[in-house]
């Protein structure tokens, strides 16, 4: 391994996440730590323990924006691998004490997560006796400390390595892995902490240990206690790899089918991660040829849609170098991120990193809509660039107005409305039942002389799109009719040279008391509302 490459990642936000691995100076590999920033990756500093050891980050979660965790090993001066977490605190990385089993003996930490600041697992393993077989290793944060916790394994005589690790809650975490003994198969392993300690929960295989597949798993991700997900491959001499899902459902692990790329090549999966019931991730590589001369790893990606396990076209750097993903995370539904490595021409690793964005739903157009009495629906229009739309007619005594958002396509789902910015709540919203392309929002106690902004959250539409938000802006001037930002004698004698005029789509702004009617009631209005102007 030369270079540099990525093992794991992480989100907070769209706009903030984390990815961390090593690169090799030429004497020995050092910690690697990149940040999205929304707009671009960049690596961040990061410490180790010396510039002539070697040292390993494998995995990464955030509590909070400004307290993160990595986890992985270093070698120490006597040769032995020792436990390394660092920690960032919203400024900076800096190594945290944790504790190895012995200073004699390999320690590796190969997962990190979170479920608070306080409350923090990290798993791997460590040589457990002389006879150089592994065991598990747990170590929890307390907000204060690393400290191990006891976990169990399958036998003395068998290793034990613990890959992946997550939590549904404070009181329901999971580790997968792997345990085998000599002279039989490789066979899955999967630990569950209940709030007071970690037990070992059984879990299928490919075939019986007779069969002498070799099972692993490499991942874990929860969407809640009772709906969780393990993912990894099995092999055996006879065929090729085949990745490997299994899924928690409260009561059992189970095998789910998952999808490979054909028959004769294996396939690899490492990082797994769900951000709901319905979607569900998976990466990893599968070698494209029949034998070590002839091949090179490519890029997997799956995806859990509710029903099934699909590969999902993805990119790599080249059909003759290989490309490897170790890990996957999600900022939203709509956007997610794989890490891995790729070999360049020089035949140096890379770091490589992929990103799934829904594109951002279109929307059409946003207005103010009002009834004028038996006159209609008047509608004035909300650009949706430059300086806002005015709406100068009165929302009553309770400020009421409602707001209609157009999409090109027709939605299927969103989250809410919020008001952002300004003055007033959102007393109702919902996609309009006589046209999925319309999203309407039904605003009370807005007040006057001020600029509200609306917010929808993680809307969907029917070709597959998604934004995270969409917003729009209303200036509200009550008796603006010109739209120029002031109340005037310009707005009074425009509102009185329409009184006695049946209201249209030309002149309906001078209604300002929305009754349909224009007359001495509008006039009356504009001149109570002289001198007002927006912000």
């Amino acid at each position: 391994m030369r270079g540099n490459l990525l093992r794991a990642v992480t989100c907070v936000s769209a706009s903030e996440c984390w990815a961390v691995g090593t690169y090799y100076t030429g004497s020995a590999y050092q910690t690697l730590i990149q940040r999205w920033d929304g707009t671009s990756w960049a690596i961040v500093a990061s410490p180790n323990t010396s510039l002539t050891q070697s040292n390993y980050l494998k995995s990464v979660t955030c509590a909070t924006t400004s307290d993160c965790w990595a986890a992985g090993y270093y070698i120490a001066a006597n040769g032995v691998s020792q436990t390394l977490i660092e920690r960032w605190d919203g400024i900076s990385w800096a190594i945290i004490v944790s504790p190895s089993t012995l200073p004699t003996r390999n320690n590796y930490l190969n997962a990190v997560t979170c479920v608070s600041a306080s409350d923090c697992w990290a798993a791997g393993f460590a040589i457990s006796s002389s006879s150089s077989e592994s065991g598990t290793l747990v170590e929890r944060w307390n907000g204060f400390a690393w400290a191990i916790v006891t976990s169990p394994n399958t036998s003395d005589t068998e290793s034990n390595i613990l890959n992946g690790v997550t939590c549904a809650s404070g009181s329901d975490c999971w580790a997968v892995g792997y345990h085998y003994g000599v002279g039989i198969a490789l066979l899955t392993l999967i630990e569950r902490w209940n709030g007071i300690s970690w037990a070992i929960v059984a879990s299928p295989n490919s075939l019986p240990v007779e069969n002498a597949q070799n099972n692993f798993l490499q991942g874990v991700t929860c969407v809640s206690t009772s709906n969780c997900w393990a993912a990894g491959y099995y092999s055996t001499p006879a065929i090729a790899t085949r990745t490997l899902v299994e899924r928690w459902d409260g009561t059992s692990w189970g095998l789910v089918n998952s999808d490979n790329t054909d028959a004769t090549h294996s396939n690899y999966l490492f990082g797994t991660k769900c951000v709901s019931g319905l979607e569900c991730w998976a990466v990893g590589y599968y070698y494209s040829g029949g034998t070590a001369q002839t091949g090179v790893n490519q890029t997997v990606i799956e995806r859990w849609d509710g029903n099934s396990w699909t590969i999902v076209t993805s990119p790599n750097s080249s059909a003759t170098q290989n490309n490897t993903l170790y890990d996957v995370a999600c900022a939203s539904a709509s956007e997610c991120w794989a890490v891995g490595y790729y070999v360049n021409a020089s035949g140096v690793n890379q770091t490589l990193t992929e990103r799934f964005a829904l594109p951002p739903v279109q929307l059409n157009a946003v207005v103010s809509r009002k009834t004028h009495g038996s006159a209609g629906d008047f509608d004035i229009d909300l650009p949706l660039t430059g300086n806002p739309g005015i709406e100068c007619r009165s929302g009553g005594a309770n400020g009421n107005h409602t707001l209609v958002f157009s999409f090109v396509n027709a939605l299927t789902s969103v989250g809410g409305a919020n008001v952002t910015s300004g003055t007033g709540s959102i007393n109702s919203s919902n996609i309009d039942s006589n046209d999925a392309h319309k999203y309407v929002v039904n605003l009370t106690g807005v007040t006057n002389a001020q600029v509200i902004t609306v917010s929808l959250t993680n809307v969907q539409d029917s070709t597959g799109n998604s934004s995270s938000a969409i917003s729009a802006s209303m200036g509200v001037l009550i008796g603006d009719t010109n739209a120029d930002r002031f109340v005037n004698s310009g707005d009074i004698a425009q509102t009185k040279s329409q009184s006695g005029q049946s209201v249209t789509s030309s002149n309906f702004r001078e209604d300002v008391t929305v009754d349909g009617n224009l007359n001495s009631g509008d006039i009356g209005l504009v001149k109570s509302k002289s001198g007002t102007a927006l912000p």
